[in-house]
């Protein structure tokens, strides 16, 4: 499966790669249209990754093996590391990405930056595994499509839509980790104690143009504007399904919170 999702890399990450050299311009371009201004890459790992160093010891078919001074050798796979493995010799140095679960997410020869930049995004609809492609609301409104690699997949489908997280990107662009920053109601009470917010109660009547409208009775109905992140978890609600939402002080809607169902 690996195999399949680099060639699907090939072809996203040759347009993205564009965007990655010429980062520093407003004309570079990702995908469809994407700038790299919109998606806000950053060099770095996320707070659950860590980067390990070590020495290739041998080569053997498409596995490289390396010492890092762990109990057990590491092992990668030269495919995976596409234009990192070239030039990989015995007694390199090599740094090692990997997540929380102690798994290689991505690889690189000694360098300034870490091998993986991090955007922050929420999920835009349910991933599913079998179809590869994960959409992400980026903090614009904008839904984007990203192909992951196998190790990121049980991550991206713990996810609920809306979940806001921190998702990294090896040089391909392709999704090879993510930390969570809370589901949306844990971010609520996360931000009850700093800052003040309204909270209402309503009947959902729709969504659009970045506004959600409430019945708040029988002939009054109003209109509020949403967080760009919090977009794709309201547009899950069903016509008239009763919810609670809290709005900041600018009257912007923050968060939401489906009355129980009886």
């Amino acid at each position: 499966m690996e195999s399949k999702h680099m060639r699907l890399g090939v072809l996203i990450g040759a347009i993205m790669l564009v965007g990655w050299a010429t980062g520093c311009g407003s004309s570079a371009k990702l995908m469809s249209g994407l700038s790299i201004e919109e998606l806000k890459p950053v060099p770095g790992i996320l707070p659950s990754a860590r980067l390990i160093r070590g020495t290739i010891s041998s080569f053997s078919g498409d596995r490289v093996e390396v010492e890092t001074g762990e109990r057990a050798p590491r092992y990668l796979s030269l495919e995976a590391g596409g234009d990192e493995a070239r030039g990989l010799q015995p007694g390199g140095t090599v740094e090692i990405m990997v997540n929380d679960r102690d798994e290689i997410v991505a690889y690189q020869r000694p360098a300034d930056q870490p091998p993986t930049k991090v955007f922050r995004g929420s999920l835009g609809r349910s991933f599913n595994p079998q179809k590869e492609r994960v959409t992400i609301r980026l903090d614009t409104g904008r839904d984007v499509g990203f192909y992951a690699r196998t190790v990121a997949m049980e991550k991206l489908a713990a996810l609920e839509v809306g979940e806001t997280a921190d998702f990294a990107v090896d040089r391909a662009y392709l999704l090879v980790d993510v930390f969570s920053l809370g589901k949306p109601r844990e971010l609520a009470l996360e931000s009850s104690s700093r800052a003040p917010h309204h909270r209402l109660e309503g009947a959902f009547v729709t969504i659009g143009d970045g506004r959600m409208r409430l019945r708040m009775k029988i002939d009054d109905i109003q209109s509020f504007p949403v967080r760009p992140l919090l977009q794709p978890a309201i547009e899950q609600l069903a016509p008239n399904e009763l919810v609670s939402v809290y709005l900041d002080a600018q009257g912007q809607v923050i968060d939401m919170v489906r009355a129980p169902r009886r």
